[in-house]
Formats: structure tokens, C-alpha cells, sequence
């Protein structure tokens, strides 16, 4: 799904749900805009039909509350104006660039010394950093781990996010059914968001630090054409042969893609050595020489990663994974229409474990409230402890929407069992499908009795499941099945939980 259609929809979804009786967006605009959709677009019945017919009727929806609310206008556009703000970073990284330039002595320039050199090892040490979380994330398979090391990148969205919260905060004041739905919508498109935004932030980083690169080299030519310069080097530690080797080091790719030859022996290194206000040569071919290794070392793999991070933010706005929550709605929304989505069939899986018929109903109610009234749930047999190597063969058969495996909390999770089984859980997902580790919790409070003196114990037990299967590739979703009623509403926390752990985010 495009990423404005699904930031439309999350929004008309939560003021519609905080709005119940229509103040804010009325009942009748709201069965207009449904109607309005479903004839825009063909009757294909699809899951790519109802995202479309949602998107539209949000579209239309969206700019009655925009007129009507220039608070919601306001909100929304913090992001989009931040985004044309940060691109102010470009010019200014180029006047670093000028600025650096004019470290050196008014016209002398160092071929071994700050800021060209200094510029270029930070670069380098940002590749070793970025080479070193690919790495992680690969060996981990924790796609999350590479994106790590640009988490601080995000600080613009964040500013901006925490604006857009104060500004909701006190429209509160005048209308707290908007500013509840505003808020809502806020906590939900945040972390959808937060691939995107943080996407957009290594972009600029790349084209900011190529920027500033290209403002080193220009104050290094500006100053030329306006004074003589001369080159050298000057050492306390390092003699002519060891420069030289140095030299090789830094400037051998720029004069292999230049033709300027470095110096040939130590009585040419000896030449350029600062002695007494003596030594030096002429700076053209060095700054040639600069110029090239900026190029070189910064600037041409900076743009290639600026364009790398264009391409995944390309793909990433114009592919965003719905959250969970948005199937329950789409249902409710467009109904029996043929742009309904389809029942979702979940495969539930107990391991070493027989759930209680209060808990089957509890897992009813859950799902139901999860992913829509319609959803179905196939109870297959109990998977036996030490029968582990069978559940990879069942997951061969007919896949369905979303495949879950059920643990006990009052079993202590081992590697070898619970493990296996959460390994083939992870293995080769049908397209499309999500996969749940669920754990009741029922038994092992039962067990506790409700004795609020182990109030410790069960907490140390949850995060031990939480932790172990979270090591093995999931989000555990924790719940005591018994406790949900048979015939009144889910609780919201149960609901989220369940949601984030089918798209393997944390609670």
C-alpha cells in the first residue's frame, strides 16, 4: 500500500472510532464517501480492491475534516514541511565544506594534515560502522540490527512528532473526541512510519557529508586562483620514507585516476619538507591530488549510498505492510460490499499442551476482535513434546492466512523443544503470511492462585518467554485466554498485542 493512502486511512480510522456518534465526521458523509469509493473503482473482489476503495473514501473523508479542523491540517503537515526544511542541510554542510578549507595557514597547505585527511577517515570509519551492522543483521537475520547505527537520524521526525503532539494535546481543550482520534492515529503511523522517515534521514546524511566534501574542494580552488600556494609536510615523528609510504596509502588511487605522480624517491619527499619557513612545491597538482581523493574516498560512495537509500525509500513508501488493526476495520467498514475482505483462516497449533474450553473461547473472542468477526480458527492436534520434527511437515500443507503456535507459560522454554519448533515456525513463510507465538497464561496463574506475594515470580516467567522467543525471531504475545469473556468485548491491550506480534513488532 502506498504510504499517504495508508496514512489517510489510519487517520479517518481513528477519528471514526473515537467519533462514534458523528461529531466530528457525520455518519451520513461517512456512507456517502463508502458509496462515492465503491463505484470509483472496479468491482474485482481482492485484497488490493479493498485497500483502494479504503483509500479513497480516506482521501475524500480527509479533506472534510481538513476544512472543518485546521488542527488535523496543521498536524499533518509538520511532517512534509520538516522534510523541506532538513533539505536546508545541504547548503550548510557546503559552507562547512568552505569553512574547512581555511584551516590551513593562509598559504601553506599540509598534505598529510586536517581537514582533508581528517574529513576522509570519518568517512571511512562510518563504512567500517555501516559494513559492521550488515554483517550483525545478516548473522542475526535481524534485518532491524542494520538499521540501527541511523536511529539518530530520525531526531527531525521526532521533533516533529512531538510538535504534532503538543499541537493535539490542546485541541483537547475544544474538542476532545478529535483530539483522542488525532492522538490514536499518532501512536499508530509513528513506528509505520519510522522505515520511511529513517530512509529519508540517511539520504540527507549521504548528500550533507558528499556536500561538504565538495565545499573542502571548492575552498581549496577558490583560494588558489586568488593566492600562490605552496605544499609540504612537516613531522615530529615520520621521516621522508615513511611519508612517502603514507602517501602511497592516501593519494595512490587519485594519482592512478589523475596521472600525477607522487614523489618518486625520499630526495623528492625531502623537497616538500617544512624547514625554518623553507621547503614546499607547488600546490596545483596536490590540490588535483585533494580533489581526487575526496572524490574518490567520499563523495562518489556517498552519492552511491544516497542513491541506494532513494531506491529503498522509493520502495518502502510505495509498499508499506498495513497494521493488523486496519483488517477489523476494512471489514467493518465496507461490509457485506464486494470489496470486502476476505474471512482470515488462522491454523492454531498447541505444543505439549491441551488448552481449556474457557481458553478456546477466549482465543475465539481474541482473533475475532484481532483480524475481524468473520475469522475462522482451525485447532489442528496437539504437538507433543518430543514430536517437534512433525510440525515442519504440517506446515508443508495448505497455507492459511495467519499460522500460530500455542505455549503454555507455566512450561520453562528449552531450546531443544520449544525452540525447534519456534525454528520451524520461522523457516520458509508462505507469501503474504504471518506467523504468531502465543502464550497462555491461564495454567500458571491458575497455579499461582491469584497470590499477589508472586506477583515476581509470574512477571520473571513472562519476561523469560518474552526474551527466549524473541531470540528465536518473534514477537511473543502473552495473554490469559481464560480471562477473556465469552460474550463481552477484548480488552485493547490483548487486541495490540496480538496485532503487533502478527507483524513482529514489540508490544
Amino acid at each position: 500500500m502506498n504510504a499517504n493512502a495508508l496514512r489517510s486511512i489510519l487517520l479517518v480510522k481513528n477519528i471514526e472510532e473515537h467519533d462514534p456518534d458523528g461529531a466530528v465526521l457525520p455518519l451520513a458523509e461517512r456512507e456517502a464517501a463508502t458509496r462515492e469509493a465503491l463505484r470509483r473503482h472496479a468491482a474485482t473482489a481482492s485484497t488490493e480492491r479493498a485497500w483502494e476503495v479504503l483509500g479513497a473514501r480516506a482521501v475524500q473523508l480527509q479533506e472534510r475534516l481538513t476544512r472543518r479542523h485546521p488542527v488535523v491540517e496543521r498536524a499533518l503537515g509538520l511532517e512534509s514541511a520538516l522534510t523541506s526544511a532538513a533539505w536546508l542541510m545541504l547548503p550548510a554542510a557546503f559552507a562547512v565544506g568552505l569553512v574547512l578549507s581555511l584551516l590551513d595557514s593562509r598559504v601553506r597547505i599540509e598534505i598529510l594534515a586536517f581537514p582533508l585527511l581528517g574529513v576522509v577517515a570519518w568517512n571511512l570509519v562510518v563504512y567500517g560502522l555501516l559494513l559492521a551492522a550488515r554483517v550483525r543483521a545478516a548473522r542475526s537475520h535481524d534485518a532491524s540490527a542494520s538499521a540501527a547505527p541511523w536511529s539518530w537520524t530520525l531526531w527531525p521526525a521526532r521533533w516533529g512528532w512531538q510538535r504534532a503532539s503538543r499541537l493535539i494535546k490542546q485541541s483537547a481543550f475544544y474538542h476532545r473526541p478529535l483530539a483522542a482520534g488525532l492522538r490514536k492515529f499518532s501512536s499508530e503511523w509513528w513506528p509505520v512510519a519510522q522505515p520511511t522517515l529513517s530512509q529519508q534521514g540517511q539520504r540527507l546524511f549521504h548528500l550533507g557529508s558528499a556536500a561538504l566534501a565538495l565545499g573542502l574542494v571548492a575552498g581549496f580552488y577558490l583560494r588558489g586562483m586568488a593566492l600562490e600556494y605552496r605544499a609540504g609536510w612537516e613531522s615530529t615523528f615520520l621521516d621522508a620514507g615513511q611519508v612517502r609510504s603514507l602517501l602511497g596509502w592516501v593519494y595512490g588511487p587519485a594519482s592512478a585516476a589523475t596521472g600525477i605522480e607522487l614523489p618518486a624517491d625520499d630526495v623528492a619527499m625531502n623537497a616538500l619538507h617544512w624547514r625554518n619557513g623553507q621547503g614546499g612545491g607547488p600546490a596545483a597538482p596536490w590540490i588535483h591530488l585533494m580533489a581526487a581523493t575526496a572524490i574518490l574516498y567520499v563523495i562518489v560512495p556517498r552519492l552511491l549510498l544516497a542513491v541506494a537509500a532513494t531506491v529503498r525509500l522509493h520502495r518502502l513508501s510505495g509498499s508499506v505492510v498495513p497494521p493488523e488493526s486496519l483488517l477489523a476495520y476494512a471489514r467493518r467498514v465496507l461490509g457485506g460490499s464486494d470489496a470486502a475482505l476476505p474471512a482470515q483462516v488462522v491454523r492454531l497449533t498447541a505444543f505439549a499442551y491441551e488448552p481449556a474450553a474457557a481458553c478456546e473461547r477466549g482465543l475465539h473472542q481474541l482473533f475475532a476482535a484481532a483480524f475481524g468477526a468473520d475469522t475462522r480458527i482451525e485447532f489442528s492436534p496437539m504437538l507433543a513434546y518430543g514430536d517437534e520434527a512433525s510440525f515442519e511437515t504440517r506446515l508443508r500443507g495448505p497455507a492459511p492466512d495467519i499460522e500460530v503456535v500455542l505455549f503454555n507459560l507455566a512450561s520453562t522454554p528449552e531450546a531443544e523443544n520449544h525452540g525447534a519448533v519456534l525454528r520451524s515456525l520461522l523457516a520458509n513463510p508462505a507469501a503474504g503470511q504471518r506467523r504468531v507465538a502465543l502464550v497462555d497464561e491461564s495454567p500458571f496463574l491458575a497455579h499461582m492462585g491469584g497470590d499477589d506475594s508472586l506477583s515476581g515470580r509470574i512477571a520473571q516467567r513472562r519476561g523469560a518467554w518474552r526474551d527466549f522467543i524473541r531470540q528465536h525471531g518473534f514477537e511473543a504475545c502473552v495473554v490469559h485466554l481464560a480471562a477473556i469473556p465469552a460474550a463481552g468485548p477484548v480488552t485493547a491491550a490483548d487486541v495490540e498485542r496480538l496485532q503487533l506480534a502478527a507483524q513482529g513488532r514489540r508490544a
